[in-house]
């Protein structure tokens, strides 16, 4: 259930965040009523990962709920004020969201996002190290909500029923630039990440370990995932500009693209419960 709870957590936090951060950068309003959920899924999906933390931590069962273990966790450990961040901040989206206000949603749910840095491997590290390792797991975490958010509004702009292909060739030639920075920051601050979490004098021992090989299939989903950005970029979106029907392709593309995102995450999630070296 940790797992699952980290998942929906890092799913719904990048949505909260991409989704304001792609309609800001096309110029368009978005949907209050997304924005409006993913707020209010945010604050439960908190809610079950402080719970699922506390049966984790003592190894008893989730349900019924352990409230003494839940008020030590949200008193006595910095989850407390991690929550407290990301309440205040998922409060601020949902208001804004209701308000109509879709794309000053970003800034809470960004923040939002980033308090995500302290629940992992990254909240463990001490001192400068741990300063400079959340500094990149939030840059990462970021880029990586920008992508999705981004995966998911073309997604549906190619699914509907009657695809308006120029408006999607004029999308995804907006977002080349900003595309091309979330790929660039994600493999710095991934490489970061992986020596903070690992160390350098450590990294072959990762061939022997579960958290090497989970690792390793996650920079093979990224790796097919910016074949398939390339592939959008350089093939698909041409071949749009000049009516060549290419939207088949592309819906196929980004279909594909958002399912290896989604595994991503779904590794991310376990590999933050493991220990490296384990």
């Amino acid at each position: 259930m940790l797992v699952f709870a980290r998942f929906g957590l890092m799913a719904d936090l990048a949505l909260l965040m991409g989704l304001p951060l792609f309609w800001w950068a096309m110029g368009v309003a978005g949907s209050r009523v997304v924005l409006v959920a993913l707020a209010l899924g945010g604050m439960a999906l908190s809610a079950l990962w402080l719970l699922a933390s506390g049966a984790s931590m003592t190894g008893t069962p989730m349900l019924p709920p352990d409230w003494a273990t839940a008020e030590i966790l949200l008193t006595m450990t910095p989850i407390g004020p991690v929550l407290a961040v990301r309440a205040a901040a998922l409060l601020a989206a949902l208001v804004l969201a209701v308000a109509g206000r879709t794309r000053l949603v970003l800034i809470p749910a960004a923040v939002a996002a980033a308090t995500i840095a302290w629940t992992g491997h990254a909240g463990a590290t001490e001192a400068m190290a741990g300063t400079i390792h959340r500094a990149a797991d939030v840059a990462h975490i970021w880029a990586a909500s920008g992508w999705i958010g981004a995966l998911a509004a073309l997604l549906h702009a190619v699914t509907v029923r009657r695809p308006n292909v120029d408006r999607v060739a004029v999308m995804l030639a907006k977002f080349a630039l900003l595309g091309t920075v979330f790929v660039a920051t994600l493999v710095v601050t991934g490489v970061v990440n992986s020596l903070m979490i690992v160390g350098i004098a450590d990294l072959p021992a990762l061939a022997g370990s579960r958290y090497g090989w989970l690792l390793g299939a996650k920079l093979l989903l990224f790796a097919a995932m910016l074949g398939l950005a390339a592939l959008n970029r350089w093939r698909l979106t041409p071949a749009l500009e000049r009516g060549d029907g290419a939207i088949g392709a592309l819906r196929l593309s980004l279909a594909v693209e958002t399912g290896a995102a989604i595994a991503i995450m779904a590794l991310v999630a376990l590999l933050g419960t493991l220990d490296p070296m384990g």
